[in-house]
């Protein structure tokens, strides 16, 4: 008498640990594009370290994330019925 997980679960968790290293990844780029660049200034009088982390390195990891969103999470049905597993 085995307990059968719902594979809507495998799911959330796969998800959790992608967003997670998403995250980090994302926030160590910011952070050594901040500590790799001086204050000269580069966009609109910010210094230089302010436009590429919180600039540029947002805008790239918002773009790599749409293929990541399409590949790696799948569709699932959120529904409890039977005949949509």
């Amino acid at each position: 008498m085995g307990f059968e997980e719902d594979p809507r679960i495998k799911v959330a968790r796969s998800g959790l640990v992608l967003a997670w290293t998403f995250y980090t990844v994302f926030l160590a780029a910011a952070l050594v594009a901040a500590a790799a660049f001086g204050n000269e200034p580069l966009f609109f009088g910010l210094p230089r370290w302010v436009a590429v982390s919180c600039v540029i390195v947002p805008a790239v990891f918002v773009v790599a994330l749409i293929p990541i969103v399409e590949k790696l999470i799948p569709d699932i049905s959120l529904s409890d019925d039977e005949e949509a597993r």
